[in-house]
């Protein structure tokens, strides 16, 4: 005997009721596990006035303006700057000379064996 299979129409339809049941368990785990909102203090919400303080915008107005030219490459400060050293690298580096030179041999002695 051969087993009829499902009409490709009933599996998307339980695909469609699975993905539907999953949805609303995760929005539920969702609402009852989120973190409650904080408070904001009225002094934070309180509205801002829109309107715009003519007497500090005429007073940045009034201020000098210094084009390229009139701004110092060099600005002197009273402050002394520190004085950099210079330190030497601890390594030498050897010469061509050293380097072309064969290895002597060493001597090795016996100081650690056993007679």
């Amino acid at each position: 005997m051969k087993k009829d299979k499902l009409p490709s129409l009933i599996s998307v339809l339980i695909l469609t009721l699975i993905t539907v049941v999953m949805w609303v368990s995760f929005d539920i785990y969702r609402a009852v596990t989120k973190a409650p909102e904080s408070i904001v203090p009225a002094e934070i919400t309180k509205t801002l006035n829109p309107t715009l303080d003519q007497d500090s915008i005429k007073l940045i107005e009034s201020k000098k303006f210094l084009s390229d030219f009139e701004i110092p490459e060099d600005i002197i400060s009273s402050s002394p700057i520190p004085a950099t050293r210079v330190i030497p690298d601890p390594t030498t580096i050897p010469t061509v000379e050293e380097l072309s030179q064969s290895p002597e041999p060493i001597e090795s002695t016996n100081s650690g064996a056993v007679e």
